[in-house]
């Protein structure tokens, strides 16, 4: 029955009208429970950002399939809503006892650890964090167990139009993407000349890349420069 609560919620999810988006938001309400039975029982710390946060046993755990505004750092300025993230963040997982479920992969090239985050109510942080409007969806291979769920947060989030959603407005472009990265270039970028014929796929708007669920390659474009009035 979960199963199939699921897979009519991503169905529902994926749909432009706002019906369908109700009953997406109800069912994905439906499958909510108890966190996965191979997750780890674990407790944050502290919030690092909007996606990154440190457990007690000292690991940092780098959320898998979102990528929020960044905060003021030695290196950074802060990213527009990225405080916002930080606080959604923090009044999530702060000192609760939360549940880590690992993809194929275990840590990122900076040693974190990668996982998809349950709250003791069987919601996922991740997808929280996209439904919000205060992250986007940061899809990598191998790491996509939860793809579907994950864009369909974002797109519901997109057609609300919260958080880095809100106002958008945005002229025609060219911009290309790569199936096999999920990242999208401006088509002046030399990245986007070298990616194969066959991995290639075409947008005329930014609006359109992020609802099929690839993310902004920093080569050419800033992740966070969100067009509005």
């Amino acid at each position: 029955m979960t199963r199939i609560l699921r897979n009519t919620f991503l169905n529902a999810a994926a749909g432009f009208n706002s019906a369908g988006l109700v009953l997406a938001v109800l069912l994905g309400f439906a499958f909510w429970g108890a966190p996965p039975s191979a997750a780890e029982p674990v407790r944050v710390k502290y919030i690092n950002d909007g996606d990154t946060v440190h457990l007690v046993d000292g690991r940092s755990v780098r959320y898998i399939g979102v990528n929020a505004p960044e905060i003021e750092h030695s290196r950074q300025t802060a990213q527009p809503l990225g405080f916002d993230a930080r606080a959604l963040n923090a009044e999530l997982v702060k000192g609760q006892p939360v549940h880590l479920e690992y993809d194929i992969e275990r840590l990122d090239d900076y040693g974190r650890t990668l996982a998809y985050v349950f709250l003791p109510d069987g919601s996922m942080v991740n997808e929280r964090l996209l439904r919000s409007g205060l992250a986007f969806c940061l899809l990598m291979l191998p790491n996509v167990k939860y793809e579907s769920r994950l864009l369909a947060a974002q797109r519901a989030a997109m057609l609300a139009e919260r958080g880095l959603w809100r106002g958008w407005r945005e002229e025609g472009g060219r911009y290309v993407g790569n199936r096999n990265s999920r990242r999208f270039h401006l088509a002046s970028c030399p990245e986007a000349k070298r990616i194969a014929p066959r991995n290639r796929i075409l947008f005329s708007k930014r609006w359109d890349a992020f609802w099929a669920g690839y993310s902004p390659s920093r080569e050419c474009q800033a992740d966070f420069s969100i067009p509005s009035d």
